[in-house]
């Protein structure tokens, strides 16, 4: 396997945040196993007691998760999603309380397990590292609190958009054709949990953008093709 020191890891990511030697320590602490997509990687309601490092399969692949809650109505939402480089897990070393959220693999992903005692002990000795982690809750709190803005401030159209644009500024990847694929795959209703929209109004805002030129979607799939067009949505009333 490529030492992870060597690997190009997605900005924001925990692992693009430390550096190549304290990388390879990282992964150097637990033999990676490849999961199917599909596969649940951890409960909401069962114990805090572990960490994942998530890792694409290959050089032409990628890792995605998708971190789900489920409200005491049955509600079930997308607090979001996690990818090459990302840690999941990571508050229940901080509290000693039960999971929150469910993880759930939406690609073939590699995982690194970590119980949480050695990941503490990773993070007491190698320098930057519990920076590092702040720095990811941090931005995690941020992008919550302003999603939870957006919900009464904004429509779906101008919710959705925002979202789009977020995903694929963090994960987007440039096609030959020069459109952006956003990165993850989320259906219909997924992104309708993610901005608090149901499955039908997700449908109408995509249909209105793809008539105006700025997405190209499909199955599990979403490709900007007019960055400036789609933020007009964003920007909606």
């Amino acid at each position: 396997m490529v030492p992870s020191g060597s690997e190009e890891w997605p900005e924001g990511t925990f692992m693009a945040r430390i550096g190549p030697e304290a990388r390879d320590v990282l992964t150097d602490l637990a033999v990676p196993r490849r999961v199917p997509a599909g596969r649940v990687l951890m409960s909401q309601g069962g114990p805090g007691d572990g960490v994942l490092l998530l890792r694409a399969p290959g050089r032409s692949a990628s890792a995605c998760v998708k971190v789900t809650s489920v409200l005491p109505n049955g509600t079930e939402t997308l607090l979001g999603v996690r990818v090459d480089g990302d840690l999941v897990g990571e508050m229940g070393i901080v509290r000693d309380r039960p999971r929150t959220a469910t993880v759930t693999t939406c690609t073939p992903t590699l995982v690194h397990s970590f119980s949480a005692r050695a990941f503490k002990d990773f993070l007491d000795r190698v320098p930057g590292t519990w920076e590092a982690v702040a720095s990811v809750l941090g931005d995690r709190l941020e992008w919550s609190d302003r999603q939870r803005s957006e919900y009464t401030a904004y429509r779906v159209p101008a919710r959705l958009a925002r979202a789009l644009l977020q995903l694929a500024a963090r994960h987007g990847v440039v096609n030959g054709d020069g459109a952006v694929d956003i990165g993850v795959q989320l259906s219909q209703a997924e992104l309708g949990m993610l901005i608090g929209a149901r499955e039908d109004a997700v449908g109408e805002a995509l249909r209105r953008m793809r008539e105006a030129g700025c997405v190209e979607a499909g199955y599990r799939k979403v490709a900007i093709l007019d960055g400036e067009g789609l933020q007009s949505f964003a920007d909606e009333d």
